[in-house]
């Protein structure tokens, strides 16, 4: 009995090793590859292997922890959105004239993207992991995720506005602007939201949580480190980094620890990001 205890306990220090190791490759590849070396050089290879690094290391993840995803925040729907969104953002780039993109389909990334988009789905399939089915508080989560992402986006829509370079002369027509915010809902969420939510508000927090930290600690911290990630906004979009990035973290935060699912995140990220801009440029419009 004694020899089985000792046994089990070193598999789960094993797994908890491997899990921080995954985490701190999630992060490296985020902070010092994105955040700082863009910081000062802007060089075309880091975009591709940073997203299709962090999306590997994701799925590495959601099946490496598929019998606890619960403890990160992560339900059956944020895999799902997950699987689906990032190959979709592929497809976007290819249908709407960035067909060139190192992830644009059929381009090399668009294709790792889709191989490791299959693979999650057929190793989290057959692994049959225990986790409940896609339940109407999730979907209802994520909706009220992409309100307050909205909610959010009209808020800060003000400060937003000092940041737009080329400010149109009136608003634009309702019809179009509506297609161009659902477009861009399809692609944010499986470019921002799908990278930066599972890290963030998923394993970081629950790892944090499992080493220890109270939940209200964790949200204050990952705020600063979402800060940190988004160094390069800090001499060219000064306003973004002190106050468009910290205000809309502490709102994917409180939304993930409310909810207990990436899912609202998700959704709050992917409206924050599609909108965003756009009523900055609206009220930078009506401010002429």
């Amino acid at each position: 009995m004694e020899n089985a205890h000792l046994a089990a306990s070193s598999d789960s220090q094993s797994h908890k090793l491997v899990g921080w190791a995954l985490l701190v490759g999630l992060l490296l590849l985020r902070i010092p590859l994105l955040g700082f070396v863009t910081l000062f050089a802007n060089y075309d290879w880091i975009d591709p292997v940073y997203e299709v690094g962090t999306y590997f290391l994701t799925a590495c993840l959601i099946w490496w922890e598929r019998e606890r995803v619960a403890d990160f925040h992560i339900d059956t729907l944020a895999v799902v959105l997950i699987i689906l969104f990032k190959p979709i953002q592929t497809l976007i780039l290819a249908a709407f004239g960035m067909a060139a993109h190192p992830l644009a389909f059929p381009n090399v990334g668009g294709i790792l993207i889709w191989i490791i988009a299959i693979a999650l789905f057929i190793a989290m399939r057959f692994s049959h992991p225990r986790m409940a089915r896609i339940s109407r508080a999730s979907i209802g989560w994520f909706g009220w995720g992409l309100l307050a992402g909205l909610l959010t986006a009209a808020i800060l829509g003000y400060p937003m506005s000092f940041q737009v370079d080329d400010v149109p002369a009136r608003l634009p027509e309702v019809f179009p602007l509506v297609l161009m915010i659902l477009r861009g809902v399809f692609y944010q969420l499986g470019y921002a939201a799908v990278a930066e939510e599972p890290l963030f508000r998923g394993f970081l927090w629950g790892y944090l949580r499992k080493a220890g930290w109270k939940n209200v600690w964790i949200w204050l911290f990952q705020t600063g480190l979402f800060m940190v990630a988004h160094i390069y906004y800090i001499n060219e979009l000064p306003i973004s980094f002190w106050i468009l990035v910290p205000v809309s973290t502490l709102v994917l935060g409180a939304l993930a620890w409310r909810s207990k699912t990436i899912a609202s995140s998700l959704g709050a990220h992917t409206m924050m990001n599609a909108a965003g801009y756009t009523i900055g440029t609206m009220i930078a419009t009506l401010r002429m």
